[in-house]
């Protein structure tokens, strides 16, 4: 069982689940075995500061994503569960100054990887789609602020050919704005807003890359 006081998905087993790294095979329209992946990503994402503007911010840094066994050996039936169980990403901008982003260690960032119910990911009815529900933190020094997001960010990628999803381009789903909450008043008024949100997958990286 999870010890996260807020769970958003399924928890995924860690134990005995070997680390996947640079030069490990992606083999597209193929359910993997578990594993842990070891990713880049970078982002784009837009602030807004009540009082102090709306900013857009570049981010680069790494995460790392746990594999459930798949639910079948055949793709287009293949379903897998997932866990965000590390994460780490650093951007910049001269109005907020340096931010990084790691994971709420309050909450279980979990999702899931399976075929639509319709065709609307792609190149057919195998193509999947990826979701995840993710907690983070936004750590800004500059502002004298750490700010956590109570609802969800939900990372999304369609059209998915293989797992990981690899290269693959990514949308957070948000309506309009997600308040962000100062880390030490959760149950006051937010003190900025998460407007947009776009990332993109990247390959393994090496251990020392992390």
């Amino acid at each position: 069982m999870s010890t996260k006081s807020v769970l958003f998905g399924r928890p995924v087993q860690t134990e005995g689940v070997p680390n996947v790294y640079a030069g490990a095979p992606v083999v597209p329209w193929t359910p993997p075995e578990p594993g842990i992946d070891n990713l880049g990503i970078n982002s784009i994402d837009t602030f807004a500061v009540p009082g102090v503007g709306e900013y857009t911010v570049a981010f680069d840094g790494w995460v790392r994503v746990v594999r459930s066994p798949s639910t079948s050996g055949e793709w287009a039936d293949a379903e897998v569960y997932t866990n965000l169980i590390e994460m780490k990403m650093v951007g910049e901008c001269e109005e907020l100054g340096k931010i990084t982003v790691t994971l709420n260690a309050d909450c279980l960032s979990a999702g899931q990887i399976r075929t639509p119910f319709d065709p609307y990911a792609g190149e057919g009815p195998s193509a999947k789609a990826c979701r995840m529900a993710v907690g983070a933190i936004f750590d800004m020094p500059k502002l004298g602020l750490k700010l956590m997001n109570r609802e969800p960010i939900i990372l999304t990628i369609d059209d998915v050919r293989s797992i990981p999803p690899a290269g693959a381009p990514g949308k957070g789903q948000i309506y309009r704005m997600m308040p962000l909450l100062d880390v030490n008043d959760p149950d006051g008024q937010p003190v900025a807003y998460l407007t947009s949100l776009r990332f993109n997958m990247g390959g393994y990286l090496k251990p020392d890359q992390m």
